[in-house]
């Protein structure tokens, strides 16, 4: 985890709201500067990598605050957590006027400028990915639909973000919790096998 009191930790933290509300191409070195209050030659000092690593340590930064969130959201019950997991981005959008995006999500898409930001996020969604499923798996999900559940929260919700903020409305990540739910319970460990759900409707 960053160190929150340093001026090191400051850029980070500002260049992660940054990446968040512009994305990766669209955070300069000197907005990032400017927000921390920082001088400019603090840069190679703090980064001897330069923006590519500031810009890859501030994605790690956003993916470690926001997978304490989610770490402790996957530990309800899962027709608990998957709204409380939504509500983790859903509070983002609300209290910034839909100018927060997810700054893992922004850093997965910069991989022709930054691509060093792009590995950050690959990592952190893998991470994500496995905290969700191994959550699953102790609710007796199978593994095949334990990853595939997992990987459709992620979809999902991070989808859902973009809609909200190019809508100005939280109504898509609403909606898809609601799937979210239904298709846990679909393929949750209480589910019909399909040979079986094919019986039962013909009878």
């Amino acid at each position: 985890m960053v160190d929150t009191t340093s001026p090191r930790a400051a850029m980070v933290r500002c260049a992660t709201d940054l990446i968040s509300r512009n994305g990766v191409a669209g955070t300069s070195i000197g907005a990032v500067l400017q927000a921390a209050g920082a001088a400019r030659g603090s840069v190679y000092y703090h980064f001897p990598g330069g923006r590519a690593q500031l810009m890859a340590e501030a994605v790690r930064h956003g993916g470690e605050v926001l997978g304490a969130d989610l770490n402790r959201a996957r530990r309800l019950p899962v027709q608990s957590a998957i709204p409380a997991i939504a509500g983790i981005w859903r509070a983002r959008l609300l209290d910034s006027d839909f100018a927060l995006g997810c700054p893992v999500a922004a850093g997965a898409q910069a991989r022709g400028t930054d691509p060093e930001a792009t590995d950050a996020a690959e990592e952190i969604f893998l991470q994500w990915g496995h905290l969700l499923s191994a959550r699953f798996r102790e609710e007796d999900y199978d593994d095949r639909r334990a990853d595939e559940l997992a990987d459709a929260i992620l979809v999902g919700i991070e989808g859902a973000v973009i809609l909200c903020r190019a809508r100005r409305s939280i109504d898509a990540l609403d909606r898809i919790v609601i799937d979210l739910q239904d298709l846990a319970r679909r393929g949750g460990p209480d589910r019909l096998d399909t040979d079986d759900e094919i019986r039962q409707h013909r009878i």
